[in-house]
């Protein structure tokens, strides 16, 4: 009973060992981006001002050792009117602590195609 009750706390902690934790800041390849992650939101903002740029409510809908994606829903007045834009968000592992940062997903007025791409890597 002990041996198989050790056996399961291990294979839990190797399961959490491969889930990819995203807490903090990130910059982008280019340096022109940064990207905070708190518990249930993201933040876009530029590098050097700290402007900015996009806010993200993230709902988690996946967590592996391959990739975690996110909805994640940003709300913004155009032409004095609140809206919203709903994308999905995926971060996949591309070495050590760096990861690659993709999202595309549609307005909530009209869709539209978007796929950007970051490689993002964490600020130290």
């Amino acid at each position: 009973m002990k041996k198989s009750l050790l056996l399961l706390l291990m294979m839990g902690g190797a399961f959490q060992a491969h889930a990819i934790d995203l807490k903090g800041d990130y910059l982008s390849q280019s340096g022109e981006l940064m990207f905070r992650f708190t518990s249930d939101s993201l933040y876009v903002d530029i590098a050097q001002s700290h402007r900015n740029v996009s806010a993200f409510k993230l709902i988690k809908k996946s967590d592996s050792k391959e990739a975690v994606t996110f909805d994640a829903f940003e709300h913004f007045l155009q032409n004095g009117q609140e809206t919203y834009r709903e994308v999905l968000i995926r971060v996949s592992p591309e070495g050590e602590k760096k990861y690659l940062l993709e999202y595309f997903g549609k307005d909530k007025d009209r869709e539209y195609n978007s796929s950007e791409r970051y490689h993002i890597k964490p600020i130290e």
